[in-house]
């Protein structure tokens, strides 16, 4: 069922705007009547809320409130929301929501546009714009899945999943390499949830299709550890690929609209400088170094990153942004390690 809410005031539709921090939406809300910044994940089920944020540690129903609609007695998860987001979003955050929003009103999140709507019925919707692409949607185990295929083979149930990592994960199966075209080359994969750490290889595929859609060369996660526990779920498109399209959960409707503007459906490098980052006390440091790449000659997990092209970056964002460029680019970094100083200039490169 789902949660009680109130929507407050006549208007049909809720317009929010929307930051975007390593791909994950974020947007304004109150806890308990305080100002507060929730993720919109929607492949979550639970809402959770970081102890910081609630006026009783002991509660067990927490008010909060999106622009006008309210849930006065929202029962959630009790999770280190802020520390997981500062560390490795590059922004804090004092709740995640997914399945409770989604639940009764059709929410569109304009990543292009930065901002997200909460649509009160079918009335309230604007049409299709042109080139949009309405598909089936499911419910899996309380999450929104649509059906895509890779590689031109059978298409099966994929999640969206606005808060995980990457463009498409595969869930542990044995079949999940028939998927997949003929691939010869993978790399270790390293993914960090609220949840914990996930392990894997990267492999890239040909395509992936989605509706009349086909997203070129999409990066594919081969994960250790299921995310979604079965339920039909193949896998999950996560937020490195919806990030770059307009994307509409229509649950009550039981459809999905995505609207991919020029661009969206190209190629993406993967880490070209082979350094995976994060944030502790607001010090940016290296995560993990992909094996056999320049950057594994130098960096180790730890050092702490002073400069890159001679700037010091204060947000993981653009740390991130500095690395981020086209192959056979130069990146000079200046790194920490016990204290002592040193500097390479490591040259970009297709990884996977």
């Amino acid at each position: 069922m789902p949660p009680e809410n109130v929507w407050l005031g006549p208007s049909t539709s809720i317009a929010l705007s929307m930051a975007i921090h390593d791909n994950r939406p974020y947007t304004q809300a109150l806890i308990d009547g305080h100002p507060a910044t929730l993720v919109i994940d929607t492949g979550v089920v639970d809402t959770m809320v970081d102890p910081a944020a609630l006026d009783d540690t002991n509660e067990t129903k927490v008010s909060l409130q999106i622009g006008e609609l309210r849930f006065p007695k929202l029962p959630f998860v009790r999770i280190g929301v802020r520390a997981y987001a500062e560390r490795e979003l590059g922004a804090p955050a004092d709740g995640i929501i997914g399945r409770d929003l989604l639940a009764r009103y059709a929410v569109q999140l304009d990543f292009p546009g930065h901002q997200m709507t909460v649509l009160r019925d079918a009335h309230a919707m604007s049409p299709p714009a042109q080139g949009a692409v309405t598909l089936p949607l499911r419910l899996l185990g309380g999450v929104p899945a649509i059906a895509a295929s890779l590689d031109g083979q059978q298409s099966r149930w994929f999640a969206l999943a606005t808060g995980t990592n990457g463009q498409v994960a595969l869930e542990p199966s044995r079949g999940r390499m028939a998927m997949l075209g003929r691939n010869e080359h993978s790399i270790p994969y390293q993914d960090v949830s609220i949840a914990g750490a996930n392990g894997g290889l990267l492999v890239r595929a040909r395509t992936l299709n989605v509706g009349g859609l086909t997203f070129n060369q999409p990066l594919v996660a081969l994960l250790d550890r299921g995310r979604f526990g079965g339920n039909d779920i193949t896998g999950s498109l996560g937020a490195t690929l919806l990030s770059g399209v307009n994307l509409t959960i229509d649950e009550p409707s039981s459809t999905a609209t995505i609207v991919a503007p020029p661009g969206a459906t190209l190629a993406r490098f993967y880490e070209p400088s082979g350094i995976g980052l994060e944030m502790r006390h607001g010090t940016i440091l290296v995560r993990n170094v992909v094996p056999g790449t320049p950057a594994d000659e130098h960096l180790r997990p730890g050092d702490e990153i002073v400069s890159i092209n001679g700037l010091a970056p204060a947000t993981l964002d653009f740390a991130r942004s500095l690395l981020d460029g086209n192959p056979g680019t130069k990146a000079s970094i200046v790194y920490r390690r016990w204290h002592m100083t040193h500097s390479v200039i490591l040259t970009l490169h297709v990884i996977v």
